[in-house]
């Protein structure tokens, strides 16, 4: 049986948490081929190279829904403002 990484570690920016979960994805041969030969030359792992790639994607997404609940605030209190001058 593995033992877990319990250790928390920085690299890239990335604080680990205490427990690492396996999460399994399905790729196309080609872009596993790609996502290696570009790990092994800057001297990574696949999980890093993926882990950093998946924290970025969820940093861009979680701005955008802030910023659509902005523009939804901003378009409410307009038409509140508009309402109340009526």
């Amino acid at each position: 049986m593995k033992k877990k990484n319990t250790a928390p570690t920085k690299k890239r920016g990335l604080e680990r948490e205490h427990k690492d979960v396996t999460c399994a994805v399905r790729l196309p041969e080609s872009m596993y081929s790609r996502l290696y030969k570009l790990a092994k030359s800057e001297g990574s792992s696949l999980s890093d190279i993926i882990r950093e790639a998946l924290v970025i994607k969820m940093d861009e997404m979680e701005e955008t829904i802030m910023e659509r609940k902005l523009k939804k605030a901003r378009y409410e209190a307009e038409m509140a403002k508009l309402t109340a001058e009526s």
